[in-house]
């Protein structure tokens, strides 16, 4: 993971301008680039990955959970948000894992209707763990885009 000034650029933080940082800049304050990277937290990207075979472009992800109620509890809620939305994925349940396909199958690829489903199971996956007090695995930037 690159260091945030790396990321940003040293000269859009100027010398007057770090005094007024708000936020991060002044809860680390002086620490050095190679400290930040160092921290033992570290935001999580989505696991979400798209698989392209040719044929159908889709967005693709496991969850895992730690027993059955939880992947009830998961898939339950799952389906009655596609039936709101009208978009339906493929669920594959199997053990303790589900793993969601999701693809706009009229064109075959993703849509922003995708990745609105994709963001609404990582969201979902985070409130059965905060339910039963197990958050194991984060996804804190979710990112949808790549």
């Amino acid at each position: 993971m690159k260091p945030l000034l790396e990321v940003v650029g040293r000269s859009i933080l100027r010398e007057e301008s770090r005094s007024q940082m708000k936020g991060i800049g002044s809860i680390l304050g002086n620490l050095s680039p190679g400290v930040l990277g160092s921290l033992p937290v570290q935001p999580n990207r989505t696991e979400w990955v798209v698989v392209d075979d040719q044929t159908v472009e889709r967005l693709v992800r496991t969850f895992e959970f730690n027993d059955a109620k939880r992947v009830k509890d998961f898939v339950t809620h799952l389906i009655f948000e596609q039936e709101e939305m009208q978009h339906h994925a493929r669920i594959i349940i199997e053990g303790r894992e589900v793993t969601i396909e999701t693809y706009t199958h009229n064109v075959n690829e993703v849509t922003e209707l995708d990745k609105e489903l994709a963001k609404f199971c990582d969201d979902l996956y985070r409130d059965v763990q905060d339910f039963y007090g197990d958050r194991e695995a984060e996804v804190i930037n979710d990112n949808y885009d790549e």
